[in-house]
């Protein structure tokens, strides 16, 4: 694709707005809000009403609690699950966002790379892979960093080879690309980034910041740069990065469920957020003149894990460039921008852990004199996702101890038998469309779309897939709401955890892993049943799919990190996704470089056995 470099920049296109004018045809500013608003407090309230309908006359000294956690919980599950459901509305309506502009040629711009130890050749594939689709697409003034923290000689010595090997195998002419190591990494991910500020900030316009599994297609660079230069008053475009690139099972079932759902949510949450959207830190690009002025963060006060250097950075940075009177805006659609997940379930939940405890520092900062409305709210948003856990756990836990104690509470909230009245009904439809109306919305939407249906190994496929991502998410659930309450809880004992490198590579999980790591969510699993089993039935029945996913937590977390599994799930079209079933080329280009199929032809193609399977 040839960018030609000297063209009027285009607005964004919001119906009839644009980034700089957050009034489209779905309404002014505040009913957009009111969209969002409204319903989750409408589901909270229902919810809450309800029960407290079903149980009247209950005067079980726990039912005052239970209803309490209750609305907790309900204003939670709103809170995720609305914005799917807003996002297809919104796309019904035809006010869905798209977003297209030009560069100017004027602008310069640098793709960064912030690294800690990671594997060269991958690193250094992505950069090369980016780097020969920005210069042929032509893209003027737009140079690449790799700006490593590394510390230890060894690899710090690899990527310097691999960093001369890259560039004695680009073509001359082509964008810059440079190379620089720390000799401290003080300040972590902030601090590199700063430095970078500091040093070259001055010479650019803006920064495209990328992490170390991040990349981004030359139409999509070219896009952000593009709209940066038709918006000045806006100092952060996020886009969507969708997972590709991992060969498990755990990792292809993650694969598939953000490519499904994640379009909708995400245009649910930008049709009432506006220009007062969040940032994640990478696979976004950045205005650097009023980052550097605006976005210095604090350091809260006392000791780890509530106070010192903020762990979660990317969210308050948006927060303080929204609160300079700068716009902060999130891309709802699918471009070319990819991440790779972790490849188990391990791993996963070592990330979230490091997340938790950065988030969690936000609580210091909701007062913080900086921030506007919504970026207190995506804070709060943050918090209360790791809080949620332990929220849940004292709703079973209180609703255990009322049935252990001969409370009426439960049998009357949950029904004794299948004869139910219409409350009961009105509760459950409540609660299972708050928790599923948005991904079966995604799913119908993919489903009656011939073309996107085909994208996803056709319609069967697509059901198929979407159900047995159910299953596996019922566990996922379960397995986090534990091993979040046990983070929030050591946070709370004040025991901090060490920011280390993540690990990007496919590798499998032993049973003895697999035991010592999530012991825990089985051991809760075990007292839980044989807990309601004693004490209420009704109870055990509505639980069982939350046990279940608890007391198979083990088996779970080890047979999904096997490669075999995923090359088999994708030998039969089982979790396709469109980027598998026909990849970019800057995406094809990296998966051959790094030795990975890029295709699910490419990988039936490797194994006879599985072939005859697919056939």
């Amino acid at each position: 694709m040839k960018m030609q470099s000297l063209r009027q920049s285009i607005r964004l296109d919001l119906g009839a707005t644009s980034l700089s004018q957050p009034l489209g045809g779905g309404g002014p500013l505040w009913l957009r809000r009111l969209a969002f608003v409204g319903p989750v407090g409408a589901i909270t309230v229902a919810g809450t009403v309800l029960s407290a309908m079903v149980t009247a006359g209950i005067d079980d000294w726990l039912r005052w609690p239970l209803l309490v956690l209750i609305a907790a919980n309900f204003f939670y599950v709103a809170l995720v699950g609305w914005p799917g459901i807003l996002g297809y509305l919104v796309r019904a309506a035809g006010y869905g966002m798209r977003a297209q502009g030009v560069p100017t040629g004027l602008s310069r711009t640098a793709l960064l790379m912030p690294i800690h130890k990671e594997d060269p050749q991958a690193v250094f594939a992505a950069i090369e892979v980016m780097t020969r689709a920005v210069g042929d697409a032509r893209l003027p003034h737009t140079d690449f960093f790799v700006l490593s923290d590394t510390q230890d000689p060894t690899i710090a010595a690899a990527e310097a080879a691999a960093y001369a090997s890259m560039m004695a195998a680009l073509p001359t002419g082509g964008p810059a690309v440079t190379y620089r190591r720390r000799s401290s990494n003080a300040g972590r991910k902030v601090g590199n980034l700063g430095e970078f500020c500091a040093t070259h900030g001055s010479q650019y316009d803006y920064m495209m910041v990328l992490d170390a599994d991040s990349l981004m297609g030359p139409a999509t660079i070219a896009n952000l740069i593009g709209l940066m230069d038709a918006n000045p008053d806006t100092g952060i475009i996020q886009t969507v990065p969708y997972p590709v690139g991992r060969a498990t099972l755990f990792a292809r079932i993650q694969q598939f469920s953000a490519r499904l759902y994640t379009p909708l949510l995400v245009e649910g949450l930008t049709f009432w957020q506006q220009g007062d959207g969040n940032y994640w830190g990478h696979n976004a690009i950045v205005r650097i003149a009023p980052f550097i002025e605006h976005c210095t963060l604090p350091v809260l006060p006392g000791r780890e894990p509530w106070g010192g250097e903020i762990l979660c950075h990317d969210v308050v940075e948006a927060g303080l460039m929204r609160g300079a009177g700068y716009a902060v805006w999130v891309l709802p659609e699918v471009v070319e921008s990819w991440e790779a997940l972790p490849a188990n379930m391990v791993d996963f939940a070592s990330r979230e852990r490091r997340w938790c405890q950065g988030n969690l520092q936000h609580t210091a900062l909701l007062g913080h004199g900086g921030l506007r409305a919504t970026g207190r709210f995506h804070l709060a948003y943050g918090v209360m996702h790791y809080i949620s856990a332990p929220l849940m756990l004292a709703l079973f836990a209180l609703a255990t101890i009322d049935a252990a104690v001969g409370g009426t509470f439960v049998p009357a909230l949950l029904g004794t038998g299948l004869a139910t009245g219409p409350a009961h009904a009105a509760l459950g439809l409540l609660l299972l469309g708050a928790l599923y109306g948005g991904k079966l919305l995604s799913l119908l939407s993919v489903a009656m779309d011939g073309a996107q249906s085909q994208a996803f190994g056709g319609r069967v496929r697509l059901l198929a897939g979407a159900v047995a991502e159910q299953v596996s998410a019922l566990v996922i659930t379960a397995v986090l709401v534990v091993l979040y309450a046990g983070y929030v809880l050591d946070l709370v004992r004040g025991r901090t955890v060490r920011w280390d490198v993540q690990p990007r590579d496919n590798r499998g999980l032993s049973w003895r892993e697999g035991w010592l790591r999530f012991r825990a969510p089985t051991i809760v699993g075990v007292v839980a049943t044989v807990a309601m089993a004693n004490v209420s039935t009704p109870l055990l029945l509505w639980s069982a799919p939350i046990l279940v996913g608890l007391l198979a937590a083990v088996p779970a977390v080890v047979l999904s990190s096997r490669m075999d599994a995923g090359r088999a799930s994708q030998a039969i079209g089982l979790f396709v996704t469109p980027e598998e079933q026909a990849p970019a080329p800057v995406l094809r280009a990296l998966l051959r470089a790094l030795g990975m199929p890029p295709t699910r032809t490419d990988a039936v193609g490797q194994n006879a056995m599985l072939a005859a399977i697919a056939d």
